[in-house]
């Protein structure tokens, strides 16, 4: 830093005037040099990615230190140091986002009826494959009878009634792990014509079984069956590092070309339009087509209200 910056900076009192002095050509950019005294001696992150401008957000000619050092990329801001504004940034979110999962694991919720982790065939499904068939067999009597009269009464036998429906109920049972919903079979003949397991098994699977007694491990440990992963929020890092493992950033126009190779390609023929209210007009300016528009619309209310007059009057001359 050259004296005649670092005079011009002791003599100024203004934090803006600082910044702006700190961009001093040969000056290396840090917050020692805008805030003289502070703790933080190293670099400025800068941001690595470009800017696309417009009209709506045009690129300043004087940018200021925050225009020139925003929106960071995620990994420098990742593996800032500590001694950085971002670094401590970063730890003191790291730090609020692990007490709010301290205070929610210190009260976790015992169980949660939303939390399920199989569901191949619920007992909806098996009340929907029963009722499916006694409505069936209901529906083909009731063709039959009106098909062949009364000659169709002694196949009212084949009707299933509620008895079938507890019949078959009793051949299935839900499996005993709470955070599973399946049905499977007990007995060899049953509906679905699945392998039965023995009478007295109380899980649909092996896997079930060994996670029955995980829970009640887990429910000693942490006071809740649930997992934590399903009641404490992920830290904001782990989901940043999982986005940028499977996913990348892209300009919009590479997404589209992707998205249209995977789409058919059609060749459509252009039609001659005709216009039955005469020749399309063209317009140089949407100032014009908006003034035609108008007048128009003023042509169309006029002749709408002559349509009124003359239904009503009948006897006044169409040309008056």
């Amino acid at each position: 830093m050259t004296k005649a910056v670092a005079a011009k900076m002791r003599a100024s009192k203004t934090t803006f005037a600082l910044i702006e002095y700190a961009k001093a050509d040969g000056i290396t950019i840090t917050y020692e040099n805008v805030y003289p005294g502070s703790i933080y001696t190293h670099k400025i992150l800068k941001a690595y990615h470009y800017v696309k401008t417009s009209e709506d957000m045009p690129k300043s000619k004087t940018p200021s230190i925050l225009e020139r050092f925003a929106n960071v990329d995620d990994v420098p801001l990742k593996t800032a140091k500590v001694t950085t504004l971002e670094g401590m940034a970063r730890e003191f979110g790291k730090l609020s986002e692990y007490l709010d999962r301290q205070i929610i694991k210190a009260n976790p919720p015992v169980t949660d009826r939303a939390y399920v982790e199989r569901s191949e065939f619920t007992i909806t499904d098996l009340y929907n494959d029963l009722m499916s068939r006694i409505e069936w067999s209901l529906l083909r009597y009731m063709a039959l009878l009106h098909t062949f009269g009364l000659d169709a009464l002694p196949y009212y036998t084949t009707v299933l009634d509620y008895s079938y429906y507890v019949r078959e109920r009793k051949k299935f049972r839900r499996c005993k792990y709470m955070f599973c919903l399946n049905m499977f079979a007990i007995e060899g003949d049953n509906l679905r014509d699945n392998k039965s397991k023995r009478v007295d098994s109380r899980f649909c699977c092996d896997t079930c079984r060994k996670a029955s007694h995980d829970v009640n491990k887990r429910f000693k440990r942490t006071g809740s069956y649930l997992p934590i992963e399903y009641y404490a929020p992920i830290y904001g890092e782990s989901v940043d590092d999982r986005y940028r493992l499977h996913e990348e950033t892209q300009p919009s126009y590479k997404v589209e070309t992707e998205i249209m190779k995977k789409k058919p390609l059609f060749k459509v023929k252009l039609k001659n339009e005709s216009y039955e209210h005469g020749e399309m007009v063209k317009y140089k300016t949407l100032a014009e087509a908006k003034q035609a528009q108008i007048i128009a619309e003023k042509v169309d209310k006029i002749a709408v209200y002559r349509q009124i007059i003359r239904r009503k009057n009948p006897y006044i001359s169409e040309g008056r």
